[in-house]
């Protein structure tokens, strides 16, 4: 028993968070912005918003991620978004907690994050973008080829933040490329592991993410 009660004990401490050093992303009321659920026109227009006041109370933003992804025009807006208040605001970093990030959450955690952390339960996806087109024949090639112009520029820069050629990127990611947690590390898809929580005032308000995907209606 005493023998089963110290491998418990060890056990603890080499899945403990704090022994193992991994950081503590705290968020309040005035340092983070949500990025979660389907990304879309209404969603990047409040993300937009909610950074742009951020932004204007601290260089060090942080942006929490639980996205399936969405709507690649939509998203680029909000990389644009980040651009431009980069520029603004000199200094200006943006350390990125990803819960989940799939698709155009992943594309923006690679793009836009100074900083990327994943916890050792997160989940990150990227695939081959999908596009469901209707209309007349010359209509639909050249949306396609408005989407290849701009795949062409989000993957050049997602494969050379992951230390990849473009070639080997797009074929990692032909069925789906999966990666939890610490596997995030070695594949340079994060640079770090660590712990979310929220400030007492966040979760009085039931405005913490971790219990509430969307801010109070106000």
């Amino acid at each position: 028993m005493v023998l089963f009660r110290l491998c418990l004990v060890l056990l603890s401490l080499v899945l403990s968070p704090v022994v193992l050093g991994e950081e503590v992303v705290e968020l309040d009321q005035n340092n983070f912005v949500r990025l979660v659920g389907e990304v879309n026109d209404v969603s990047a227009s409040r993300f937009i918003q909610d950074l742009t006041i951020a932004a204007g109370s601290g260089l060090a933003v942080t942006v929490y991620i639980d996205s399936p992804g969405g709507d690649v025009l939509a998203g680029m807006r909000m990389l644009d978004a980040v651009a431009g208040l980069k520029a603004m605001h000199g200094g200006m970093r943006l350390t990125c907690f990803a819960n989940t990030a799939a698709s155009m959450a992943f594309y923006f955690l690679q793009v836009a994050c100074d900083r990327r952390v994943v916890s050792v339960y997160s989940i990150l996806m990227q695939h081959q973008s999908s596009l469901g087109v209707m209309g007349k024949a010359g209509e639909i090639q050249t949306r396609m080829d408005l989407v290849r112009q701009i795949l062409e520029v989000l993957d050049r820069r997602v494969a050379a933040r992951l230390g990849m050629s473009v070639e080997f990127y797009r074929a990692r990611i032909v069925n789906d490329w999966w990666l939890v947690g610490a596997n995030a590390l070695p594949a340079r898809a994060a640079d770090t592991v660590g712990v979310v929580a929220c400030s007492a005032e966040l979760a009085a308000a039931k405005a913490c993410p971790l219990a509430y995907a969307l801010p109070p209606e106000k």
